[in-house]
């Protein structure tokens, strides 16, 4: 197994990870991990129609995913790892799953969010588990398509 992409979006499944994302990484199955979603088989069910023909996908808690993950369950694969948020990468973190860098693309503005840059705003909480991601040296890009410019996530962060 092999982890091609971790991304965090909170649109999760969508177009530009279907087609743009996908392709780009070479990814063979698409790996959510979020609660909220995990435990709603409508969105389970929404999420897995979503996914590209061909394209394995697994909406997991993120508990199960880190499980799984760990376990090497998707030996065989290329994973896109998505989740909504950072407090979810941390958790991955904890539960033992390895990687070093984190594609960064819509987290949207909403009430108690600060906007970081035009894709992404975040909560104090949100911003904390950012600079928590700094500090252990994960490389975050915010990268809104393959083939864009990339900002230097990790720079803006510690402004903050």
């Amino acid at each position: 197994m092999k982890i091609s992409l971790v991304r965090v979006d909170d649109r999760l499944i969508h177009g530009q990870v279907a087609v743009g994302w996908t392709k780009s990484v070479g990814a063979t199955h698409i790996v959510v991990a979020c609660d909220e979603v995990a435990n709603d088989p409508v969105q389970v069910t929404l999420l897995k129609f979503a996914a590209p023909s061909g394209v394995k996908a697994s909406i997991l808690t993120v508990e199960d995913a880190a499980r799984k993950l760990s376990n090497q369950e998707f030996k065989n694969d290329k994973i896109l790892l998505l989740v909504r948020d950072p407090i979810s990468l941390i958790r991955l973190l904890n539960e033992g799953v390895d990687f070093t860098e984190v594609n960064i693309g819509n987290v949207r503005s909403m009430e108690g969010r600060k906007r970081i840059i035009k894709e992404v705003a975040a909560t104090k909480e949100e911003i904390a588990h950012w600079k928590e991601l700094d500090q252990r040296n994960i490389k975050l890009r915010a990268r809104w398509l393959p083939g864009a410019r990339e900002t230097n996530f990790n720079d803006l962060i510690k402004k903050y």
